[in-house]
């Protein structure tokens, strides 16, 4: 299982000319017209459209060509969509129409005007907790509703599945991934062996591949999607895929009301208990969970929800419940591959150093369990050996009063030129000769970091471990490795922690290109890939995804895949010193590195590292002569 699907669809896809005009025109005789594509999956696209006879705006799900030609995939998508129509529920969207005519199916689905969680969220932060409580109340509601009247799972519950009405009302739009559930049943028998979803919503069980899904597998990923709306931040970002799958299954993340002062305590550990790791410690049902949420309206304490002494592994670490999270690892796990984080929103350096510190934790807590395992067996082989010692002295030993039988030996003859050495009085003497009053071991030299700021050594003149340690992150383009560096190097230096503070503010590259991309909303850029140039329209930055068109089509092309040269050129000119060292990062694997030197004036904390990073970068490519 090696492959996740998600917002984005199917890697490696490859569009069919041919079935994008066959799909369009059957559209177009049943009286429909497509206007933007919002979703795509392995097997469904997600379109906005106009219903001309209605005048009416809709959504339509429309099955793709290779899973329309799958006689079990058409059936298993009909089933499906027969069964959402069955659902009477405010959170789901009404089903309107299911049209199947070979070689298109699709159904017409309500269109929700509002915005999407995940944009609220990108546009204006976290969301107020009273609101959140509304969201889950009616998230609870419609997915109750799913499994009691369908007994479906949604599989790909997310801030961009889900809308706000006018009301207010949070409703689930987009069913491409649900599937019947339940014990006995083969969730993944479509899947092909692949895990699907998104990867920072998915629950331990969906991680893992398993065969079995029941509800509780969208109660955890609700409380994901919770957990996002609370703080703005996915459970396990600034990980690679196959890091986040495991940390769903082995990982914790910091509760949300120490990263938020107006978020109750008991919401952490409501959390908590959605987000168990196993599904049998999950909420038994959503009744349960909506009586907790109307408790949590209230402000009294849920009766369900499980308190921070509980040992059930979850993902929300309720059982410290930190009031801080200050420190910052002294190293970070090296990416596997790609990193996912929302474009848009600032890192949260809490829970990245929490989820390394936890990592470091784990470990740690493993290493002392078998170490407490084996002392513990080795004292206790000791104590029995004691045990037995004793008893056989006890045993052949006369008691005490009696007259010992044996015949007593003699003592040994007594060497009168050693006697008195061996009195304690002697011995006192002897060791006071042994260790002089005063050593001739030289005394290391009071720590610099007394001193004043002038006897400290400048940025560029610290130690060359140091300085080269550093330069390889920055190579890396690992910033929170560098940062901790910096903190945790022994040898104190000038600046030290002003280039602590630099480094925490530099801004992830990612971030330039989407701050680029979104002031460029709706505006022609030229984009050359693989030595050919076509224009592109930007139109929506998603998570870490552009949504671009090219020549009519809507694609989604995931930032870090950007090679260097494609990232700087779509970036808005450096302002200042922290946007220049950023772009330097990208400048090292560029063939442009010769840039690199005249730009160091505009960022000199950063200049001594750059310059030994240019002179420590591997061949391969040869920076041109300046």
């Amino acid at each position: 299982m090696s492959t996740v699907y998600g917002r984005g669809g199917h890697p490696g896809r490859t569009r069919n000319a041919g079935w994008s005009r066959v799909k369009n025109d059957a559209i177009e005789q049943r009286g429909f017209q497509l206007l933007e594509q919002l979703d795509e999956t392995s097997r469904t696209q997600v379109w906005r459209a106009v219903q001309t006879n209605l005048d009416r705006t809709v959504i339509l799900q429309i099955l793709k060509e290779h899973a329309a030609q799958n006689p079990g995939e058409t059936a298993h998508f009909l089933m499906i969509a027969r069964r959402i129509a069955r659902i009477k529920s405010e959170a789901v969207c009404a089903l309107f129409d299911i049209v199947s005519e070979a070689p298109l199916h699709y159904v017409v689905m309500e269109q929700v005007d509002g915005p999407t969680l995940e944009e609220l969220v990108l546009q204006h932060g976290p969301l107020p907790f009273p609101q959140i409580l509304r969201i889950a109340a009616s998230l609870a509601d419609g997915l109750d509703q799913m499994w009691r009247s369908a007994h479906l799972v949604h599989r790909n519950l997310k801030g961009a599945t889900i809308r706000l009405d006018e009301r207010g009302i949070a409703k689930i739009t987009d069913f491409s991934l649900a599937i019947e559930a339940g014990p006995g049943i083969d969730a993944t028998d479509m899947d092909q062996g692949l895990i699907v979803g998104t990867p920072c919503f998915l629950s331990p069980e969906q991680a893992s591949g398993s065969r079995t899904l029941t509800t509780q597998s969208d109660m955890y990923a609700l409380g994901a999607l919770l957990y996002y709306l609370a703080t703005g931040h996915v459970p396990f970002e600034e990980l690679d895929v196959a890091s986040i799958l495991a940390a769903h299954c082995n990982g914790r993340i910091p509760p949300p009301h120490l990263l938020r002062n107006d978020l109750p305590k008991v919401f952490s550990w409501f959390l908590h208990r959605l987000m168990m790791k196993s599904p049998e410690n999950r909420y038994a049902g959503w009744d349960a969970v909506r009586q907790d949420l109307d408790r949590l309206r209230k402000g009294t304490s849920p009766a369900s929800c499980v308190r921070p002494d509980d040992t059930a592994p979850s993902t929300v670490d309720a059982a410290p419940l930190r009031e801080a999270v200050s420190d910052t690892p002294a190293a970070e796990q090296e990416a596997a591959g790609p990193r996912i984080r929302m474009a848009g929103r600032p890192k949260n350096e809490k829970i990245t150093a929490y989820q390394s510190k936890t990592i470091e934790e784990d470990h740690a807590r493993e290493i002392r369990r078998e170490t407490l395992v084996r002392e513990g067996f080795c004292w206790l082989v000791l104590a029995v050996w004691l045990i037995g010692l004793f008893w056989v002295r006890a045993v052949l030993e006369p008691a005490e009063g009696q007259p010992d039988a044996r015949p007593a030996p003699e003592p040994p003859p007594i060497d009168e030129t050693q006697a008195g050495d061996k009195t304690p009085e002697a011995e006192k003497g002897k060791a006071s000769t042994d260790v002089p009053e005063t050593s001739d071991v030289p005394v290391p030299p009071p720590s610099s970091a007394t001193g004043t700021a002038t006897d400290l050594p400048a940025v560029g003149e610290m130690h060359p471990a140091l300085k080269t340690a550093l330069s390889q992150a920055l190579i890396k383009g690992n910033l929170i490795r560098a940062r901790a560096l910096v903190q945790s190097h022994p040898d104190p230096f000038r600046n030290q922690a002003e280039l602590a503070a630099f480094l925490t503010d530099m801004p992830d590259p990612d971030a330039l290109v989407a701050e680029y991309l979104l002031d460029q909303t709706g505006k022609p850029l030229q984009w050359e890939r693989n030595g050919k140039t076509r224009t592109v329209i930007p139109r929506a930055i998603v998570g870490s995804t552009a949504h671009l068109d090219a020549n009519g089509n809507r694609i989604a092309v995931p930032l870090d895949t950007l090679s260097p040269e494609e990232k700087l050129r779509w970036m808005n000119p450096a302002r200042t010193a922290h946007q220049t060292a950023a772009q330097c990062l990208l400048l090292l694997h560029s063939p442009r590195r010769h840039e690199i030197r005249s730009k160091m004036a505009h960022c000199p904390l950063l200049a001594p590292f750059l310059d030994e990073a240019l002179r420590l970068m591997p061949e391969g490519v040869t920076p041109p002569a300046e």
